[in-house]
């Protein structure tokens, strides 16, 4: 844990020490005297060497929030409670000088409601999070951000979610914790970057630590904008996933068996030792995948029980002294009709 240093002995203390024992010796030295007691002024210039060091307040409070968030994050789940926590300082009642610390504990379940898709009504249940000091965070769309242009366009849509949304998550997003799962989730909609499949569909970037790893489908009914389906960066139904079907024949049955459409089949030094396979991936717009192996992979919570990168070129039928240097020459390729084939350049201009 984070320590703060005392600015005259050096002495590191944790966060609970200072915004307990630390604030009430910094307190009681400003207000002795020296008609209080005997030897005040000994005593009040002793405490100085238990004062902070400037700035550390600020510093002090910036780690508290850190904690409270973690505290709040580790308990919320999109679709169940979101909860946060709230700091605060007081005054005792009691009179005097001295400060009660306020640590306020807030719990929220999302509303829910019904939006009819496809002909049918399905239940639907609002993104939110819980930010430490502040309350629930909703998600929001702006409709000019989507290309939609009329008498309301600069109202921002409401974010709701299906259940099928959180389930492939889950499948897909199959390494990590349930909460950083769902946290970043929500940060997608933060800032969101929009994009468009070839059916027009829309397409928002999901990233985890700022490295991409896949989309949520978004449909706009009845005023809201409801959370289809999570789908993974190298499914077909992704930019990304039409390159990697271009450049190396890989169709949805190929990436399921290689286990390619999970972020665990990744989370392998294999994969990123692995020159060809890296350009497969990096060529196919990938690169996210890749990067996220560094970041997050001691803590995983699942990792391949064999080698990705032999089983993706065993299935190629190629070998690493003999990989193309064009990936369109691998074999996959000639199983591809004409029009199955995608433009590259359209593809590679819809995730750049």
């Amino acid at each position: 844990m984070d320590k703060i240093v005392l600015s005259q002995t050096s002495i590191e203390i944790t966060i609970e020490d200072y915004f307990t024992v630390a604030l009430t010796v910094q307190g009681y030295s400003r207000v002795i005297e020296d008609k209080d007691f005997l030897h005040a002024d000994l005593v009040r210039s002793a405490l100085k060497n238990f004062e902070v060091k400037e700035g550390n307040i600020e510093n002090a409070l910036g780690k508290l929030f850190g904690l409270i968030s973690a505290l709040g994050y580790w308990e919320s789940k999109i679709g169940g409670y979101m909860y946060w926590l709230k700091y605060n300082q007081e005054l005792i009642k009691s009179g005097g000088n001295g400060m009660n610390n306020i640590l306020e504990v807030y719990s929220h379940k999302p509303e829910t409601g019904r939006a009819k898709i496809n002909g049918k009504v399905r239940p639907v249940i609002r993104l939110g999070w819980g930010i430490a000091n502040t309350g629930v965070e909703w998600a929001k769309l702006q409709p000019s951000l989507l290309n939609i242009k009329n008498a309301t366009s600069d109202l921002p849509l409401k974010v709701y979610v299906q259940s099928h949304t959180l389930k492939r998550l889950d499948e897909r997003i199959d390494c990590v914790s349930t909460t950083l799962s769902h946290m970043n989730f929500f940060s997608s909609f933060v800032n969101a970057k929009v994009f468009y499949d070839n059916n027009h569909h829309i397409l928002i970037e999901h990233r985890i630590c700022e490295c991409k790893v896949g989309y949520f489908r978004v449909d706009i009914v009845d005023g809201i904008a409801v959370v289809r389906t999570f789908l993974f960066l190298t499914q077909s139904g992704t930019p990304e996933g039409q390159l990697l079907w271009k450049n190396t024949g890989l169709q949805k049955l190929d990436t399921k068996y290689l286990a390619i459409d999970k972020l665990s089949s990744f989370m392998s030094s294999d994969v990123n030792d692995s020159e060809n396979i890296r350009k497969i991936f990096q060529e196919s717009g990938c690169q996210g995948l890749l990067d996220l192996y560094s970041i997050i992979n001691k803590f995983c919570t699942k990792h391949p029980s064999q080698s990705t990168s032999n089983l993706i070129l065993d299935y190629l039928g190629i070998s690493d002294h003999l990989f193309p240097e064009d990936l369109t020459d691998l074999t996959g390729c000639d199983n591809l009709s004409e029009p199955d084939k995608i433009n590259a350049d359209d593809c590679l201009e819809r995730i750049s």
